[in-house]
């Protein structure tokens, strides 16, 4: 066990399955959040399974195999809590007072699904609604054609819902069958926060999974996309007033080891709060393009690599001009350092809401398994902002222009 203290503490245990579970411990909190994230997603999908992974976490919301879909709910009220589920798993809140009984409805949620015929027959409904309804809306249309363009042969070029075809075809065995063969422990974590000692938590979490097996599986790997050799241009006609732009490339992965100074980049060009960045700035709040404006490169990146991607939604006689401005402030940034008041605006806005977005318990526990999944160790609590504050303006044009190409980017547009 390994345990680091940073006025809010944080332990660990890697239990002999190969699961991880850490407990954070904040005193001054009444409420307790506990997560399960496994490796599971869109990259286990096998070929015809577009959208099986979306559906099997949306699923795991209706019902155990003890517990019917209102029995679940009813049972998640009882405590005082809150579920929601994704293909990797599930969180559960609760008051500190009940989290025993959250613990062991976070389990049987996760390990234990229902997978009844009625109820994922009406989730598959609704999943082609959602479906249908963004094949109407120009701003995903341009968004999933963009990520189709960028992507090509690897599965995060399909949406994460997958296709209407495929999601109609999905039974009950395709999920018990997906279910069986990818929740495994190995490179697992379920994490709890609350006011509770740590070793309290870590205790709790080993009883409460220690029925969890399951021999690890390989994941499948996939090469990581490449840039286009040159610019490449899409626009879809729609009958809207509106025409919405997707503009960028492939990003990077988040162990990148520019990711910092990428991340103070995309708040001064395109991601700051407010009147700070530069491409809101120019494009909303100068040219009265838009409402909605921004780019960033950090936002997406994971495991595997994200985009850079700016986007913008105006009027069809203003397409160009607002591409013209998103090329113009990539090729500015990758040529010359920012201003140093541009920098520390940016530094001051990160530093000071990475905290804030620590004050609850479910931030908390998304946190701890997010430093531990990609290596960053819970010191970085405390380092994230010295490192934020480390970055300089020559490094922000040097990164930039390693990482951003304006000359072969893809360009989408819908409307």
């Amino acid at each position: 066990m390994t345990t680091t203290r940073i006025g809010i503490e944080f332990a660990k245990r890697r239990l002999d399955t190969g699961l991880t579970v850490i407990a954070v411990r904040n005193p001054d909190v009444p409420t307790a959040s506990m997560s399960v994230s496994l490796r599971v997603g869109q990259l286990d999908e096998a070929d015809g399974e577009d959208g099986l992974a979306y559906l099997t976490g949306s699923c795991l919301e209706e019902g155990t195999q003890r517990l019917d879909a209102v029995a679940q709910a009813e049972a998640v009220e009882s405590i005082g809590g809150s579920l929601s589920t994704t293909s990797a798993g599930a969180r559960i809140a609760c008051p500190a007072d009940q989290v025993e009984l959250g613990c062991e409805l976070l389990r049987e949620t996760v390990l234990e699904p229902g997978f009844r015929t009625e109820d994922i027959e009406r989730i598959k409904r609704e999943i082609v609604a959602e479906i249908v309804a963004d094949a109407e809306d120009p701003s995903s249309v341009a968004q999933h054609r963009f990520q189709a363009e960028v992507y090509g042969t690897h599965p995060f070029a399909r949406p994460g819902y997958g296709t209407r075809v495929a999601v109609e075809s999905f039974t009950r065995d395709d999920l018990e069958r997906f279910h069986a063969k990818w929740y495994r422990p190995a490179e697992g974590y379920v994490a709890l926060a609350g006011p509770f000692e740590t070793d309290r938590g870590l205790d709790l979490l080993e009883s409460t999974f220690a029925r969890f097996r399951g021999l690890p599986i390989e994941e499948p790997r996939f090469e990581a996309p490449t840039l286009p050799d040159v610019t490449v241009r899409h626009h879809i006609a729609m009958p809207r007033e509106q025409v919405h732009v997707c503009l960028g490339h492939i990003g990077v992965r988040r162990n990148d080891p520019d990711y910092h100074a990428l991340l103070v980049m995309d708040h001064v060009l395109g991601a700051g709060a407010g009147f700070t960045a530069r491409i809101p700035r120019r494009l909303r709040d100068e040219a009265g393009l838009c409402y909605s404006v921004g780019s960033s490169i950090t936002n997406t990146a994971g495991l595997e690599p994200g985009t850079f991607r700016a986007y913008i939604g105006t009027s069809p006689e203003h397409r160009e001009t607002a591409v013209e401005g998103f090329l113009d402030e990539i090729r500015k940034i990758r040529s010359e350092p920012p201003t140093l008041e541009e920098v520390q605006v940016a530094q001051d806005y990160l530093a000071g809401s990475f905290v804030l977005g620590l004050e609850r318990t479910s931030s908390l526990v998304t946190f701890a398994v997010r430093v531990e999944r990609h290596g960053l160790g819970f010191d970085y609590l405390r380092e994230f902002p010295r490192m934020v504050r480390a970055v300089r303006a020559a490094e922000i044009r040097e990164v930039a222009e390693r990482h951003l190409h304006p000359d072969r980017v893809v360009v989408v547009s819908a409307g």
